[in-house]
């Protein structure tokens, strides 16, 4: 009765889900009666006691559970992990009104939730822990995450630290270059489109692209974004420089080298990528450009992206290595990351999805398309110095602006890389591809009403 939390865990679909509930329920119960600071003193007494007493039960019970249910680890009708990280999550969050209620008990729920089902690093690590200590910390590790993003964005939505994003003219404070590096960092490694967020948030927060500003945190970010691609692949990059320095073992013929040295041959489709990728971008430089700003153009095209993640993670297994792989799938693959160029059209999904389709392995899918990304956002990067170098020089942006957009879109990169790969090894896309078909159809109806 109680690790199921009181027959949760037996709902037949979901029973992870269905244990998160109740504390969202409870949350928005305790905001009904409450009010100031007795809300967030009783909220906050009621989570903790919730979630200690759903930590005890599940790290207590879970190895009964799971030898009578016959060795399984984690079975599914354990839900007490899922109701005591869920209560974390609401720890020192408050709301007053219907819609506020409601809003921050969904949102609430599905931060944790996210956190939970994805279990990106270091959460995933948590379950290697023995018995039902295993089965609850990562989930409590899910609900701080939660807990944390939730916090700070009521904060910043009651200290009125976004209310006047639309306005700003010469300045960008701190909050707001962390707010929109992390935005670049998360969605310029999730395969959910960066520009086509860029083009979503252009709309929705009335931003003019070609300020001074904006161009400025533009390549702040992009060199945040490429400080997270060296970090996370670090020990494969330390090692492709190795091997590309000691090419003369491999003889004297360039064709030679070019079969059996593992970094010439990267080196080289990697070239040929980047070549296929520019020819396109400067062939349909002025069509890519008119598409930028319409939103029905990116709804469509985040169409495209949830379909390509969708079928990816049908794909059976793959076993091609980077040194197997051909000319030709590097062309294809400059093509797809060409394709990307349309705002909705995701970098990161389309190299990566394209690439398990043609049979590479998705390890080695994956550092393809990153470090194939560097040369792509660093070239972007120079295209945007060189046509904007007036605008550029007069910039007033201080020394903690930039550094804060930077790192933000560095740290939040380096989680969204590690997420990626994580659902890229355990073929979860799909949840990738649902966010993009929502986001597409919301889009639509938006314009359409």
């Amino acid at each position: 009765m109680l690790t199921s939390c009181f027959g949760l865990g037996f709902m037949p679909i979901a029973s992870g889900t269905w244990g998160s509930m109740p504390p969202a329920i409870i949350f928005a119960g305790l905001c009904l009666v409450c009010s100031g600071w007795g809300l967030i003193a009783v909220n906050a007494a009621v989570m903790v006691i919730m979630a200690i007493i759903f930590s005890v039960v599940c790290v207590k019970f879970t190895p009964h559970i799971v030898k009578i249910q016959g060795g399984k680890k984690d079975p599914g009708e354990i839900v007490a992990d899922e109701w005591a990280g869920q209560s974390v999550a609401f720890i020192g969050a408050y709301a007053s009104g219907y819609k506020e209620i409601a809003i921050v008990a969904v949102a609430g729920f599905l931060l944790f939730r996210f956190f939970d089902i994805l279990k990106p690093w270091p959460i995933r690590k948590l379950e290697k822990f023995p018995d039902g200590w295993g089965v609850l910390l990562d989930d409590i590790l899910a609900g701080i995450f939660a807990c944390i993003l939730l916090n700070l964005g009521l904060w910043a939505y009651r200290t009125g630290q976004f209310a006047e994003i639309s306005e700003l003219s010469g300045e960008m404070n701190v909050l707001f270059a962390s707010f929109l590096g992390a935005v670049q960092g998360l969605t310029e490694f999730l395969p959910v489109s960066s520009s086509g967020h860029l083009v979503l948030f252009e709309h929705i927060l009335k931003l003019d692209p070609d300020t001074q500003e904006m161009l400025i945190f533009d390549l702040i970010t992009h060199v945040g974004t490429v400080l997270a691609i060296l970090v996370v692949f670090r020990k494969s990059i330390v090692a492709f420089t190795k091997n590309l320095f000691a090419f003369a073992k491999y003889g004297k013929n360039p064709i030679e080298i070019y079969k059996k040295s593992p970094s010439i041959h990267f080196a080289f489709l990697g070239v040929v990528s980047t070549v296929i990728t520019f020819g396109v971008y400067k062939l349909f430089e002025d069509p890519l450009k008119a598409a930028r700003g319409n939103l029905a153009v990116v709804a469509g095209m985040w169409l495209i992206t949830a379909t390509l993640l969708l079928i990816t993670d049908y794909r059976k297994e793959t076993r091609v290595s980077l040194r197997k792989m051909g000319i030709l799938a590097a062309v294809i693959i400059g093509l797809a990351q060409a394709g990307a160029i349309m705002p909705g059209i995701s970098r990161s999904g389309s190299t990566i999805c394209v690439a398990v389709l043609l049979g590479l392995h998705r390890r080695w899918a994956i550092e393809y398309s990153f470090l194939l990304a560097m040369p792509a956002i660093l070239g972007g990067a120079a295209i945007e110095i060189i046509t904007n170098s007036d605008a550029l020089a007069g910039s007033s942006m201080t020394a903690g602006v930039m550094v804060a957009g930077a790192l933000s879109a560095c740290l939040v990169g380096i989680f969204a890389l590690k997420l990626l790969i994580g659902a890229s090894k355990r073929k979860n896309f799909k949840y990738f591809a649902i966010y993009c078909y929502l986001l597409a159809i919301t889009v639509g109806i938006c314009l359409i009403a």
